[in-house]
C-alpha cells in the first residue's frame, strides 16, 4: 500500500470509530512538520514519487509513524497501531528516515533511507516547528 493510501485509509478508519472514541494503544500526541533540501534536490520530486517520512520510536521501535510528504514538504503523522492508525506519534524521541518507492531512490542521500543512517531525531511533543532536513 502506498504512503498516501495508508495515511487516508488510517484518517478513514479514524473517522468511522469515531473520531477517537474508545481508542486502543498508546497515547498519541500531534505532530507534523516539513521536509527540507539544504543543498541538491526539491522536495517537490519527493512528493512526485510518493515519498513519506517515517517515525520509529526509540523506546517502542515497533511502533512507526507514517506521514506523507506533500508537495511543498509539509507531513503530518499517523501511528500504526495493528492495522490501524491513530493520529500523531508517541511522547518520546523517534528515529527519522525518509521512505521512498525504488524508482525515487535516487532523489535523496541514500543515507537518509535509513533510520540508523540518518542522522535524524525528532522528539514529541516539540515546542519548536519540526523540520527534517536532508540533501541530495
Amino acid at each position: 500500500m502506498g504512503w498516501r493510501a495508508l495515511v487516508v485509509a488510517c484518517c478513514g478508519l479514524m473517522a468511522a470509530a469515531g473520531c477517537g472514541k474508545g481508542d486502543t494503544g498508546p497515547a498519541t500526541v500531534p505532530l507534523s512538520g516539513k521536509v527540507v533540501f539544504t543543498k541538491g534536490g526539491k522536495v517537490a520530486t519527493l512528493n512526485a514519487g510518493t515519498g513519506g517520512v517515517e517515525f520509529q520510536s526509540v523506546e517502542q521501535p515497533d511502533l512507526r509513524a507514517y506521514g506523507s510528504i506533500e508537495e511543498d514538504g509539509s507531513f503530518t503523522m499517523a501511528t500504526r497501531i495493528g492495522e490501524a492508525g491513530k493520529p500523531g506519534v508517541i511522547a518520546g524521541q523517534h528515529k527519522v528516515r525518509i521512505k521512498l518507492d525504488d524508482d525515487s531512490k535516487h532523489l535523496i542521500a541514500p543515507q537518509f533511507l535509513q533510520f540508523d543512517r540518518s542522522g535524524i531525531t525528532v522528539t514529541a511533543p516539540s515546542d519548536q516547528p519540526v523540520e527534517v532536513k536532508v540533501w541530495k
